[in-house]
């Protein structure tokens, strides 16, 4: 979020200064003070097209109320001899430098990889420590009920397999008062387990459903399907996603590493520490 502001201000400082220079077409104009413009085509680059309608215009009057209030006080600050310091400066300047610099690699420095399986596999046996679990886990299926209903009940029963009930019935696409959703948990920690369902699973075998068990919203029930003590390895499967999101920024850092070096090689890149000094 801190980012997303600095980036905004930034827009706004080339707006005060890059908007006054030649006259627009008066069509083009949105804002005027004194000989600085604000343009409708400078705000559409900036306003996120996504928008609702009703938010894009609460959008647009206070980005043109800021840049109308932005240039009030620039321009008395000029008409008063006040300058930005060079800290200030550095910053703007800095600001520029970093964006333009983000923009190259955005254009010549792609995102997104293939990783082959043998390099997540690599990966995997190196840094295996990393996926060791640090407390007990049990992989779940939930299913949340808000009333009871005797057919699923006995549905769930006779299949002894509460994620195929669940999906059979579109209940995972249902919308419940909860943040857990139905279907697959996946693993989780059994200490981080809500009560009174740590209780009830705690004391559950491989297999088994559990359930109905009531709270205040409605009426819950949870297939194990397996336990992993602390201590134990994720598979591969279960961290596969991370690897290769790990890769892909590596990858990615690799490559811009080296375009610096290369930009560095064919530039004229001199450092003079000894003319520095405190005095």
């Amino acid at each position: 979020m801190k980012r997303f502001g600095f980036i905004i201000w930034g827009l706004l400082l080339a707006l005060l200064w890059g908007c006054q220079n030649n006259r627009p077409r008066p069509e083009d104009i949105v804002a005027q003070v004194g000989d600085a413009y604000l343009t409708r085509q400078t705000l559409k680059a900036i306003i996120p097209e996504q928008l609702p309608e009703e938010t894009r215009q609460v959008y647009l009057r206070k980005l043109v109320d800021d840049w109308i209030k932005t240039q009030l006080l620039a321009q008395e600050a000029v008409r008063s001899g006040i300058d930005l310091t060079p800290r200030d400066k550095w910053s703007l300047e800095s600001l520029q430098r970093q964006l333009l610099g983000e923009a190259l690699l955005a254009n010549q420095v792609p995102t997104d990889f293939q990783i082959p399986e043998k390099e997540i596999r690599a990966y995997y046996e190196t840094y295996k420590d990393e996926f060791k679990r640090d407390k007990e886990e049990v992989h779940l299926v939930h299913l949340f009920l808000e009333k009871r209903d005797r057919a699923i009940e006995k549905e769930i029963r006779e299949t002894k397999d509460l994620l195929k009930v669940i999906q059979k019935n579109f209940l995972d696409q249902r919308i419940t008062p909860l943040m857990e959703k139905n279907g697959d948990l996946g693993y989780l920690s059994a200490e981080n387990l809500k009560n009174p369902f740590r209780r009830y699973i705690k004391r559950a075998k491989v297999g088994d459903i559990i359930g109905p068990i009531r709270s205040d919203k409605g009426y819950h029930f949870f297939q194990v399907l397996d336990r992993q003590p602390k201590g134990s390895y994720k598979s591969l499967d279960l961290v596969r996603d991370e690897i290769e999101a790990r890769l892909k920024i590596e990858h990615r850092n690799q490559l811009i590493k080296d375009l610096i070096e290369k930009l560095r090689r064919n530039a004229n890149v001199q450092v003079y520490f000894e003319n520095f000094n405190w005095e």
